[in-house]
């Protein structure tokens, strides 16, 4: 499922993940008032690292909503993230035999940012120039 509310965001939102977020945020207490979030955590030669998480909303973060069996869940994602994250797939696996499970972000974009991509000045967000 795909947001709701954004044309340009085109991030897949699996069952699994949905699910999963869900459950959390019905269930831990310590969530009230925090979304789950999208972020990039780092930058490799591979491309990026990404990581999720609850947090509260922060002024330049966008809000993608999902509806799923007349219920709704918003993703947060900073808008240095939505630029890099336009397409993908933001997914939850479970390995219970290895204890293992979590939350993972295929890019659909990533080898437009492995190496040192950011030399090239069309794949970098422009800034904006502050008025004199």
């Amino acid at each position: 499922m795909f947001p709701t509310n954004n044309n340009e965001i085109k991030i897949e939102l699996t069952d699994a993940a949905y699910k999963q977020i869900k459950l959390i945020q019905d269930n831990d207490f310590t969530l009230e008032g925090h979304t789950f979030r999208l972020k990039i955590g780092g930058k490799g030669c591979d491309g990026f690292t990404y990581e999720t998480g609850f947090s509260k909303k922060v002024d330049d973060d966008l809000t993608l909503e999902f509806d799923h069996n007349d219920s709704k869940l918003n993703i947060l994602i900073d808008s240095f993230a939505a630029f890099y994250c336009k397409s993908g797939i933001l997914d939850f696996f479970i390995i219970p035999h290895e204890n293992e499970d979590g939350f993972f972000f295929i890019n659909k974009n990533e080898d437009k940012h492995v190496g040192k991509f950011f030399k090239d000045g069309d794949n970098v967000p422009t800034l904006e120039e502050e008025s004199k």
